[in-house]
């Protein structure tokens, strides 16, 4: 059985990385998918452990914490990588919110 690496798979969702702004110790990803939902994914000192917030573009276009998905309705905090990419998969699936003008 081959067993798949999840930095590998992980690797697949840097075209929809935003660009890295200046952080403090520790790693802080950010990613927007075309559906304008997306991801802050950190991991440092006052982190839970590797951390997963869901994030809105629909309306601020640095994003917004949101709370109320399928996906969850807080911050999944102690995930394993295999977990982030999961996550990262449901959150690319979801239904587009995008506002419509």
């Amino acid at each position: 059985m081959d067993e798949i690496n999840p930095i590998q798979k992980l690797n697949e969702f840097s075209k929809y990385e935003i660009p890295k702004r200046r952080t403090v110790s520790g790693l802080q990803n950010q990613y927007r998918f075309p559906n304008d939902y997306g991801a802050s994914l950190i991991y440092g000192p006052g982190s839970y452990g590797l951390e997963l917030a869901v994030l809105d573009f629909s309306v601020n276009p640095d994003g917004d914490l949101i709370y109320n998905t399928p996906i969850t309705d807080d911050v999944l905090g102690y995930l394993t990588w295999k977990q982030v990419v999961d996550v990262l998969v449901g959150i690319k699936r979801l239904p587009s919110n995008r506002m419509e003008v």
